[in-house]
């Protein structure tokens, strides 16, 4: 029985509230062909500027795609794209995500904390029920891809967002250094002992193309650790370069991918999504 199915059978012996969130959660995530989960063993690998750019890349393609922040501790989807996220209160529902485009739909857990603040909760940290609420309360109505960004590190919290969001698939993200391939390695640990089954991993910020001599550099030792992550036979889904141009989209506001639609970091991103589709 997988870890989904427990959680539900556990809700249905409970209270009638929990049974109620379950058949929020199954109906929520009923009219959703595809859930990716994107996971990071620790911060600041480029996890959340990845997912946008997936988003983007498909939604550009016709595809109907949502965009899910449920990074508890820091959500930054909605300050990439611009938005200002509305307070959900204690009993709110539905939720209606923010429409970028016809194509594209953005939710974030950012709407519970700044509920919490306007009734004077604030600074008390997110609890799984909190998390579990949110998810169960975003009417995506229909979608071709729901894309999911999650805090960084395995945890309970972690366990409760997979629980909620049943049949995702899910992708590491790691940089080519040896703390982070070190780290993912224990992620991937952390996944087989609970058996949620893993759809591969993508290296991010794999070198850059100097825009003054031409050549290719590289910010992190291509060493054994990540080759060590090939051995515990995950599949690979490929490199991602950095963009200098990208600190001048994020200083400007402007989305990297919709700006540069034909750069390596937008030509990386289209054959890994080839790989996922």
């Amino acid at each position: 029985m997988s870890i989904a199915d427990n959680s539900r059978d556990q809700a249905s012996k409970n209270n009638p509230d929990e049974a109620s969130q379950v058949k929020d959660l199954q109906k929520s995530m009923s009219s959703i062909k595809h859930k990716l989960l994107f996971i990071s063993s620790e911060g600041g690998v480029g996890k959340t500027s990845v997912i946008v750019n997936f988003a983007l890349a498909l939604s550009m393609r016709g595809m109907k795609v949502g965009l899910m922040d449920l990074n508890y501790n820091s959500p930054e989807i909605h300050k990439i794209f611009g938005f200002e996220v509305e307070a959900v209160g204690e009993r709110d529902k539905p939720f209606i995500p923010v429409g970028y485009t016809d194509d594209l739909k953005v939710a974030s857990i950012q709407s519970i904390i700044k509920g919490r603040g306007e009734t004077g909760a604030w600074g008390r940290p997110l609890m799984i029920p909190d998390i579990q609420r949110f998810i169960s309360s975003v009417d995506w109505v229909e979608l071709d891809y729901l894309f999911v960004d999650t805090a960084a590190g395995p945890g309970e919290k972690l366990r409760a967002v997979i629980q909620a969001i049943p049949d995702a698939k899910t992708i590491i993200v790691t940089t080519p250094n040896k703390i982070s391939g070190d780290s993912a390695k224990k992620m991937i640990n952390f996944f087989r002992n609970e058996k949620i089954p893993i759809l591969g991993w993508i290296e991010n910020m794999r070198g850059f193309l100097c825009q003054n001599c031409g050549q290719r550099q590289e910010l992190f030792s291509s060493g054994p650790a990540n080759r060590a992550i090939f051995l515990m036979d995950i599949p690979f889904l490929g490199r991602i370069p950095i963009d200098p141009a990208m600190g001048g989209c994020a200083d400007s506001g402007d989305l990297f991918f919709e700006k540069h639609p034909d750069s390596e970091v937008a030509q990386a991103c289209n054959l890994i999504i080839e790989k996922i589709k």
